[in-house]
């Protein structure tokens, strides 16, 4: 042991030292081979990136059908995003810390009515939704794993249960079953349609199927709910339409009266096929939801995005004209008082979007048609969760609710923009002042960004029609000496007496032979 032990060691005669063992070939081997295989096992890591770039798009991110709101938008408005009277789903389920809202607690009385209307079984009702849980639960994000299979059963029917019964009495003249004030209903009305709030439709439809005999009956409360909240039906009745009919009438009694008696006619025979003895000789009616979905799409996702294909989508794709490459698109420049100076007019447009704007021109004028909107304290929060919405689901880039806004904001300024506008029919305001009108588009636009493409057509005509300087002299000549009858008559009698002067002081100049 000791030789093996000497022959290891070498002392140094200078510093009297021992130096360390001599080490041999070996270890150095095991080095180099370890080297290599660090080298082998990098190359493959950098194989396996490489890869993971060129087959990125053959794992496309999956999107939740129900997303959250980005952070860039709850910043800007972050209570046009939370419910202020009952929520829906997991993404705001009250904490056992939170204050109990009074209409959270009528979700229980509320399923117990929805159970007995339908005459099932709760058991029936409840086994059912639990064939599409696992299916809702996808729509969500990850983080409502607090929730076992059995809880969240039990939110989606309570929930579900809840807004069917909602929509049911409110749409069927039903309000004092609620037990919901006035401001209560109007607050609920807003909070189911919040992105954050949403429910997935399987599970309404599962319900629904359960409630209701015919599906007809259910999606025309589901349409006529929808229809609340932005568009109106109500065309605005324009000045010269009451003298009108009033010359009419008078000279029109004795003609109308047998048509008058043949529409009286034809409603009491409408009226008597309200009785059951004549129940065989009525046409049952086939209600489908009243949406242009993508081709791809055979049931909404949930209420808000039916609302969204419902009101946004399906006539917006013709307003939207591809711009050139790297173009800002065209911006409209004009206020609704100055396209009123130039000789435009709004003219509302009864169609199902209220982004189908189109712009008419004429001889001397023009014409913009837009759907009406109604706007209430609701109609912020609702606008911005349908641009929450398209902004998160990434719906082909296409930012049809984001350039409807600001198609808005851009003729209303102030408020004589927005009293142009009413006073047409385009905006119903149950806001109160015409100003906070203006002031809600211009607030909403300032963080918001447009389609390129959007209104291209439209903003580009306006532009042309505004800056012909003929069209703008012969609207004015128009305006100055034909606005009323009675300027109209002045100018046509001046015009004859110039006329007839001329006439004569050529006759007197050159008498006839």
């Amino acid at each position: 042991m000791s030789e093996t032990h000497l022959s290891e060691i070498r002392v140094d005669p200078l510093i009297n030292k021992e130096e360390e063992p001599i080490q041999n070939n070996q270890p150095q081997e095991l080095k180099m081979d370890e080297t290599l295989g660090n080298n082998s096992s990098q190359n493959n890591k950098r194989s396996l990136w490489l890869d993971s770039i060129m087959n990125e798009n053959d794992q496309p991110l999956l999107e939740k059908k129900i997303p959250r709101v980005p952070h860039k938008l709850r910043n800007e408005n972050e209570e046009c995003y939370c419910p202020l009277e009952v929520s829906i789903g997991p993404y705001h389920y009250p904490e056992p810390y939170d204050p109990v809202r009074e209409v959270e607690t009528l979700k229980v009385p509320m399923a117990r009515q929805f159970i007995l209307d339908s005459g099932k079984d709760i058991e029936l009702i409840y086994s059912e939704l639990q064939k599409v849980i696992q299916t809702a639960r996808e729509f969500y994000d990850e983080d409502i794993t607090r929730f076992d299979d059995e809880q969240f059963t039990q939110m989606m029917f309570l929930d579900g249960c809840f807004i069917l019964q909602f929509m049911h009495c409110l749409i069927n003249y039903e309000s004092e079953k609620l037990e919901m004030s006035d401001r209560q209903i109007f607050h609920v009305k807003r909070d189911l349609l919040l992105l954050e709030n949403q429910l997935p439709f399987a599970v309404l439809d599962s319900l629904r199927k359960q409630r209701y005999k015919n599906l007809s009956d259910s999606n025309e409360i589901i349409n006529n709910f929808l229809s609340l909240h932005i568009r109106s039906s109500i065309k605005p009745i324009q000045k010269w339409v009451p003298i009108a009919l009033t010359a009419l009438g008078l000279f029109m009694i004795p003609i109308l009266f047998p048509l008058f008696l043949l529409c009286f006619i034809i409603f009491v025979c409408n009226f008597g096929l309200s009785y059951q003895w004549l129940s065989p000789f009525r046409f049952s009616k086939n209600v489908s939801l009243d949406w242009s979905p993508p081709p791809e799409k055979t049931q909404p996702e949930h209420l808000l995005q039916l609302l969204y294909y419902k009101s946004m989508y399906h006539c917006s794709k013709r307003n939207h004209k591809k711009a050139q490459p790297g173009s800002r698109g065209h911006g409209l420049y004009y206020s609704a008082k100055k396209l009123k100076k130039a000789g435009i007019r709004f003219w509302p447009r009864l169609t199902g979007a209220i982004t189908d704007v189109k712009f008419k021109p004429s001889l001397l004028s023009g014409k913009v048609e837009a759907p009406p909107i109604i706007i209430d304290e609701s109609t912020e929060s609702l606008l911005l969760n349908l641009v929450a919405y398209e902004s998160a689901a990434a719906l082909n880039q296409r930012l049809w609710v984001s350039s409807y806004i600001l198609f808005m904001d851009s003729l209303i300024d102030d408020a004589e923009d927005v009293e142009e506008m009413r006073s047409n029919g385009i905006i119903i305001n149950y806001l109160g002042a015409d100003q906070k009108v203006a002031d809600l588009f211009n607030g909403m636009g300032q963080s918001l960004t447009h389609d390129t493409a959007a209104y291209n057509d439209v903003k580009m005509a306006i532009n042309k029609q505004c800056e012909s300087t003929v069209k703008r002299w012969a609207y004015e000549w128009k305006k100055t000496y034909f606005s009323n009858p009675w300027t109209f008559i002045t100018v046509l009698a001046a015009s004859l007496g110039l006329c007839l002067t001329a006439t004569q002081t050529y006759y007197t100049r050159f008498p006839p032979k």
